[in-house]
């Protein structure tokens, strides 16, 4: 019999067991009376159950059952209801959201074969600031040669390209790959194939796209391949077009891959760090025997070559994509679930005072003959029913935050829309049952187990023992120590947040537009001055500019790209601690930024190209190597440090300025002039340009001066100081505007679970108070009885809540950006927030209770 036949035949199943029993006891009572053939029978009510517990189908009927009064008891009391749903609604969907943000960042299979056996390999250089350094040539190759734990090891490397012919020319990302990168990642192209290392090791110009290089430039055609392109003045034959889910670091817009072809005289370099190394661990070899292989490996292979020997870091691979917002959505998704928590706490206690008000009804049910399990079943699908209301409430409520989330996802991994999927309804329902249960099975409990003993007997009304309400006091400690630790993270995040955007950047950041404008095109150092000379010039004469200049690292974008320095009179050998920031600069630059100086002068006209040129230093240059004398006058060799290497003296000392981003540490900094710097690659192709009006307006009007000068010549990453900024403090603005949400939403459940813990205890104590009144108790006694019960719980929760965020706040170090927020500031404002909020909490019960009159009290 199918599952509607079984049902559908339920009905008359009921109406002959009806039946049936009627005529067993009219039988009966024709013989020995009515009344007596009751007695003889027993309970009805448990006889009908016994028969329907042999009925197939019992259980699913009486989960049906207590479905539907369920939701009559929804409708039969919207208020509470509104309440419950809205409530779990909240703490559901942030957590729905969360976890889609969770999922595509942390969870989700990243689209390389067997990716959790992919690690990246980094230079340990701590002695210089990086911990985690790009590696040489040199060492892939010996790595690659010697290691005993990986299948095979591949390098990548940064390689801007130009594309020209057929249009305007365009300036998209670009990396330079070893051939053996495809099999290290276990990736396939489209269409067309990838380059192998034979090709690779020959320099043949051939070149892979990307999925969206090959829909926007070359309109989806599969006849692109084969097709010639020009890249950087040079022809490339497309071979193959990658996947659209497709990326590998160090950003997820990378559209061209080339073949790296390293010189001989490249794979001999253990100084040059400019490579990012993959490697696939071999089968059975786990990441710390990785570890500890590479980093002997590596001291092996770079002693005798630099001093100190380097060790190497072993990271795997999506840690390493997740980077810092691995910290923050783990943060973020602890904090998500402690409002939920706080959420079943509250409706768990709201459950327990509406139980007491429904004592009565719920154990006429048990003196009917309903057991103690069937109760509790009962009061568990009830919470059940409601969790599922506020969990379909919550995934509408779920959208809204998922567009702000989505901004989270780091520049390493590929966009995404998160989108309410299967795993994310798997999640919800898992969260909307375990929340049900959490909430419920307490209330369900306690109510069950009262129902018979003390229903009945007092009524519904009176006071029961203090054993009945000191699992819901625990409960409101619970809540107000995890809205403590939520809002001491909290101010924790806006103290940073705080830090970060009062930071000094050393340049005026407003009505500043920067771009680049890549010089490949002009190896020659005398034709690449002149040219960089009639680019500033043709944009000086648009209305709206102020002044130009140019750098060869736009301030606040880059990180590394540091060189080592030899201070006149030191040993060769001193230059393995000593690095500094590279940078080469036009003379209009720093007055262009509104950089200021500390010492000395900028650079002028009189500087000119010269064997014994000029420099100028940052303060953390000056300080470190001269500390308590000025560094005026002071020589040093800058990158080429050998014999015919420059000299150059120190002019001028600027002011701090960020160029490594704003959450960085500072970097002792060298400028040197772009006419003196012809012994060194660097050119400035970051053009910064001030102006007097919205900067963005005259893009057009610059992009047509520099192509009057050269017109195949690209310009790329286009934005304004003020955009770099924003983008940059991104992350630790959405970190504390999230954790501040959250902790803003937690104190509110919080100080509404303390307010109806004490105005249901001033109900239940109604009699009480009257009696204490009575015998001579003021108004005033009665006020500070319950004000002083809502303080005690709260000071409970606040001790225990403080506890935890100092623990917390060890955790979250990465979020903190090199700053040491202050604790106690934190916890001053958080307690005195917190306490204010419990006094109103509390004030309004007791108020109630103090106004309670004593004989209506007694009489009821």
């Amino acid at each position: 019999m199918g599952f509607w036949s079984r049902l559908s035949g339920r009905a008359q199943r009921e109406g002959e067991l009806e039946r049936e029993i009627q005529n067993h006891l009219d039988l009966e009572a024709e013989e020995s009376g009515e009344y007596a053939a009751r007695r003889a029978f027993g309970n009805v009510t448990i006889v009908k159950e016994d028969v329907r517990a042999v009925w197939s189908w019992t259980r699913l009927g009486h989960v049906w059952r207590d479905v539907r009064h369920g939701l009559r008891q929804v409708r039969r009391n919207p208020g509470f209801s509104a309440i419950a749903i809205a409530t779990l609604a909240l703490g559901i969907g942030v957590n729905a959201a969360m976890f889609s943000a969770v999922d595509a960042v942390l969870i989700r299979p990243l689209p390389y074969t067997d990716a959790g056996r992919l690690v990246m390999i980094w230079d340990e250089m701590g002695h210089i600031g990086f911990p985690k350094h790009y590696s040489t040539p040199a060492e892939w190759v010996e790595w690659r040669r010697q290691n005993m734990v990986f299948t095979d090891i591949a390098a990548t490397e940064s390689g801007e390209a130009t594309l020209s012919g057929g249009g305007e020319p365009e300036q998209v990302p670009a990396r330079k790959v070893t051939g053996n990168l495809w099999t290290v990642l276990g990736v396939h192209p489209a269409i067309g194939r990838v380059f192998t290392e034979d090709e690779d090791t020959r320099g043949a110009r051939v070149a892979v796209i990307s999925h969206g290089l090959w829909q926007r430039r070359f309109g989806g055609s599969p006849d692109v391949l084969g097709r010639t392109i020009t890249i950087n003045d040079g022809p490339y034959e497309v071979i193959g077009v990658m996947p659209p889910e497709f990326y590998f670091m160090p950003a997820r817009d990378v559209d061209i891959w080339m073949p790296a072809s390293f010189s001989p005289e490249h794979l001999t370099l253990f100084w040059w760090h400019d490579e990012q190394i993959v490697a696939r661990l071999k089968p059975g070899v786990t990441l710390q025997q990785a570890r500890e292989s590479m980093a002997a490996l590596s001291l092996r292979v770079t002693e005798g070559h630099v001093r100190p020997a380097r060790k190497a870091v072993v990271v795997p691979l999506r840690e390493e994509l997740a980077g810092k917002t691995e910290t923050s959505l783990v943060v973020l998704l602890a904090a998500s679930g402690a409002v939920l928590l706080i959420a079943c706490v509250n409706l768990a206690n709201l459950l327990m005072s509406r139980g007491t008000v429904h004592r009565r009804e719920v154990a006429i049910r048990a003196a009917l003959g309903a057991g103690r399990g069937r109760l509790v079943t009962q009061f568990l699908i009830e919470s059940l029913v409601l969790s599922g209301l506020g969990a379909f409430a919550g995934l509408a409520m779920a959208t809204p935050v998922m567009r702000f989330l989505e901004t989270l996802v780091p520049e390493t991994m590929p966009s995404v829309r998160l989108t309410i999927d299967a795993r994310v309804l798997a999640v919800s329902a898992a969260m909307a049952v375990a929340a049900g249960l959490a909430f419920g099975l307490a209330p369900a409990l306690t109510g069950s187990r009262r129902a018979l003993n003390e229903g009945l007997r007092d009524g519904g009304r009176g006071s029961t023992g203090a054993h009945s309400h000191w699992f819901q006091h625990s409960l409101i400690v619970l809540e107000t120590a995890l809205a403590v630790l939520l809002l001491t993270c909290g101010g924790l995040l806006l103290q940073t947040f705080q830090h970060l955007r009062q930071l000094d950047l050393g340049i005026r950041s407003e009505k500043l537009l920067t771009f680049v404008t890549p010089l490949f095109r002009y190896p020659d150092f005398d034709k690449r001055l002149a040219f960089v000379s009639a680019e500033l010039d043709a944009i000086r004469v648009i209305p709206g500019v102020v002044s130009v200049g140019a750098i060869s690292r736009i301030p606040l974008t880059e990180i590394a790209q540091t060189t080592q320095y030899l201070l006149a009179g030191q040993e060769p050998g001193a230059t393995r601690t000593q690095d500094a920031l590279s940078r080469v600069v036009t003379r209009d630059y720093f007055s262009t930024v509104g950089a200021g100086l500390r010492d000395g002068r900028f650079f002028d006209p009189s500087d000119r190209r010269s064997q014994t040129p000029v420099a100028i230093v940052n303060e953390s240059f000056a300080d470190r190597n001269f500390p308590g004398r000025s560094a005026l006058g002071a020589r040093f060799k800058f990158g080429a440090t050998g014999p015919k290497g420059y000299s150059y003296t120190i002019v001028g000392v600027v002011r701090e300025i960020r160029d490594r981003g704003v959450a960085e540490d500072l970097k002792p900094a060298v400028y040197r002039l772009h006419e003196q710097a012809d012994q060194t690659g660097e050119a400035p192709s970051g053009i910064i340009v001030r102006t007097s009006v919205e900067p963005t307006s005259i893009v057009t009007a610059v992009r047509q001066a520099i192509w009057s000068v050269d017109k195949n010549q690209p310009l790329t990453h286009i934005r304004t100081v003020d955009d770099i900024v924003a983008r940059q403090l991104s992350a630790p603005s959405q970190n504390t505007v999230l954790l501040g949400a959250f902790a803003a939403l937690a104190l509110l459940l919080a100080s509404l679970g303390l307010y109806g813990v004490l105005s249901y205890a001033v109900t239940r104590r109604t009699n009480e108070i009257g009696l204490r009144m009575a015998l001579g108790a003021t108004s005033g006694d009665i006020l500070r009885l319950f004000s002083r019960q809502g303080l005690a719980l709260t000071i409970a929760g606040l001790a225990i809540g403080l506890g935890l965020a100092a623990a917390a706040a060890r955790l979250m170090t990465t979020l903190f950006y090199g700053f040491e927020p202050d604790y106690l500031p934190a916890v001053a404002v958080v307690s005195l927030i917190l306490l204010a909020v419990a006094a109103i909490a509390s004030l309004l019960p007791a108020r109630r209770a103090s106004r309670i009159d004593p004989m209506r009290a007694l009489h009821d």
